[in-house]
């Protein structure tokens, strides 16, 4: 498992400045919460007029050093742009760069900010409801991953909506993702009507099939439906918070603060901008291109570098609302192009993880388990991770979950959770943060009807001398993955639940369906290159089930069938029979 990693830059395109802007975002308009005075005396007056000057003089600093900056970034060349997603003035493409080799800022800029964060905090401290002084404060605070703005955004005595979303940001550039959630969800709650429609609008974000029906949506319908697509956008569940959803709201306060304040790029503000910082969010790193002459340039190209590498994960369909149809493959983490990226801070990579994740009815509750063997991978097998195995029933349940600090490289979870339908997530973190795996899907609840047999999912074993005789003893020797080499002999087990006549049999049938490899091999087919696949079919009947919970296990010789990938269904009884299937790949 291995990811390469894509650069992503941003660059204002100023031979396309006769484009329609790609207005598709209505700016949320800052409330200056400057003192409010009675003007009834000279006094007050005179105190209107020193607070009005003085803020004309802290936007005046904020520009200034916006100007400095751009002629002190560091000159870097990032190619030419061969595929560019062009929103207004500006062309967004991915140069192939890796994150390190942009260079950093240098001391001369370091020290102008910190220069212009002194001016900002006597003038806050002289004008402590002005939004937009403290807004910019926190902004050039939070640049720098400074954590003195969760303190400045926690003595923050501006507009009390305005603060609370300052938090959000302060909290979430910290890391505190799950803290960072309930600041802006109180941020929320405070703001008005029509500005919380806003910034709940998530259409920038959603694919083409679904943007559409989404737009249409008022606002108190979309509510729901946000629930479920953040839900379904976590990164990581094994994280406190939903790192995705407070990067939203980051983005959101971001275009707040640049609306109305000069910016790097030296351009005014528009909605080619907005969308852009929704989409791929704001830059860490700016760099000038070099002059493509000797004659020095009156202002330079600047270019914004986001964090790397971003990821897609949204859905690119409205969350069914069955669970069963949410399916590992529904998540396409490396789009391209994407439509919206996120770089969760605490990965340099992401990659889908093998995972054999199967279910057995306990009474009213499931004990779910999970097995996984990174042992050959280049990132987990030679690093220390943590490992978790997160269940839930909906985006407000309390999730059943199984953690462990330090993992091996196999290894099995399970954890017991409510019966009913469930979104199932294996995830594993390298503590040194170099990667990140996951595997997730959805599934139906299994049926627990004493006068109908029903069955449970399927679980591979390794095979050996003996079939599992119980669901502790299969637990214990679960294959990590669904993978498995054509030389051995893998074993299957499963439950039956429920009862039958004593006297009755019960037909059970296995079978072993080669899955359609793509165009070539139809291709091989038609010029009958290769032979025909054709399923592997075992059936057998059992006397009635002997009982509530009745375990089974088969053993199966892959070196029978060739390479490739098998669906393996079974089916229990009559019709409508039982079934259970999983999708496998012999080597």
């Amino acid at each position: 498992m291995s990811n390469k990693p894509l650069g992503h830059s941003i660059s204002p395109l100023v031979a396309l400045v006769g484009l329609a802007l790609f207005a598709v975002i209505a700016l949320a308009t800052e409330s200056r919460a400057q003192t409010r005075l009675q003007t009834a005396s000279p006094q007050n007056a005179q105190l209107v007029t020193d607070s009005a000057e003085l803020s004309r003089r802290t936007r005046d600093l904020q520009a200034g050093f916006e100007r400095r900056r751009r002629h002190l970034l560091p000159t870097f060349y990032t190619g030419i742009a061969d595929r560019c997603l062009i929103v207004g003035r500006f062309c967004e493409w991915h140069p192939n760069i890796q994150e390190d080799v942009v260079p950093e800022e240098g001391k001369g800029i370091r020290l102008a900010r910190a220069e212009l964060l002194r001016a900002l905090a006597k003038a806050s401290a002289t004008l402590p409801g002005d939004d937009w002084i403290v807004g910019q404060r926190i902004r050039y605070l939070t640049e720098t991953h400074d954590s003195a703005a969760i303190g400045v955004a926690r003595t923050c005595r501006a507009s009390k909506w305005w603060c609370e979303a300052l938090l959000g940001l302060a909290l979430h550039v910290n890391g505190d993702f799950a803290a960072a959630d309930s600041a802006y969800s109180s941020a929320l709650e405070d703001m008005p009507a029509l500005m919380r429609c806003h910034w709940t609008n998530l259409s920038p974000l959603l694919d083409d099939d679904i943007r559409g029906t989404y737009r249409k949506m008022p606002c108190d319908q979309r509510a729901g439906v946000n629930g479920r697509i953040w839900w379904v956008a976590d990164p990581l569940y094994m994280t406190r918070g939903n790192e995705r959803r407070t990067e939203h709201f980051s983005r959101m306060v971001h275009t707040a603060l640049w609306k109305d304040a000069a910016n790097t790029y030296g351009t005014s503000w528009g909605g080619d901008l907005a969308e852009l910082m929704l989409r791929f969010g704001w830059a860490e790193k700016w760099t000038q291109q070099p002059a493509i002459s000797s004659y020095s340039q009156a202002e330079p190209s600047v270019t914004g570098h986001e964090r790397e590498p971003g990821f897609h994960f949204f859905l690119t369909q409205r969350p069914p609302d069955s669970l069963a149809q949410i399916v590992d493959s529904l998540f396409d983490v490396y789009q391209f192009p994407p439509r919206e990226q996120y770089a969760p801070p605490y990965a340099r990579s992401l990659v889908r993880l093998d995972a054999q994740v199967a279910r057995f009815r306990r009474g009213d509750s499931t004990r779910v388990v999970a097995a996984f063997d990174v042992s050959a991978d280049t990132v987990f097998g030679t690093r220390k991770f943590a490992a978790a195995l997160v269940a839930m029933g909906d985006e407000l349940a309390t999730p059943a979950r199984a953690d462990v600090a330090e993992s091996p490289a196999k290894s099995v979870l399970t954890v017991m959770t409510p019966w009913k339908s469930q979104l199932i997530g294996v995830e594993l973190l390298a503590h040194d943060s170099a990667g990140a795996a996951r595997w997730r899907s959805g599934f139906a609840e299994i049926p627990l009807d004493s006068n109908r047999i029903s069955v449970s999912d399927l679980l591979f074993v390794d095979g050996g001398t003996s079939l599992p005789a119980d669901l502790s003893d299969a637990i214990g020797r679960a294959h990590g993955g669904t993978k498995f080499r054509r030389d051995t002999k893998i074993g299957l087990f499963w439950e039956l639940y429920g009862l039958s006549p004593a006297d009755s049999t019960l037909p059970i049938s296995l079978t072993i369906t080669p899955i359609d490899q793509g165009l070539l091999r139809r291709t091989f087919r038609a010029l009958r290159i290769t032979p025909k696949l054709t399923p592997l079919n075992i059936r057998w009947q059992e006397n009635g089930a002997s009982g509530v919970l009745s375990p089974r296990s088969v053993m199966l010789d892959l070196s029978l069938v060739p390479a490739g990938k098998y669906a393996v269904k079974l089916e229990v009884g009559d019709s409508p029979a039982a079934s259970a299937s999983r999708i496998i790949e012999v080597k």
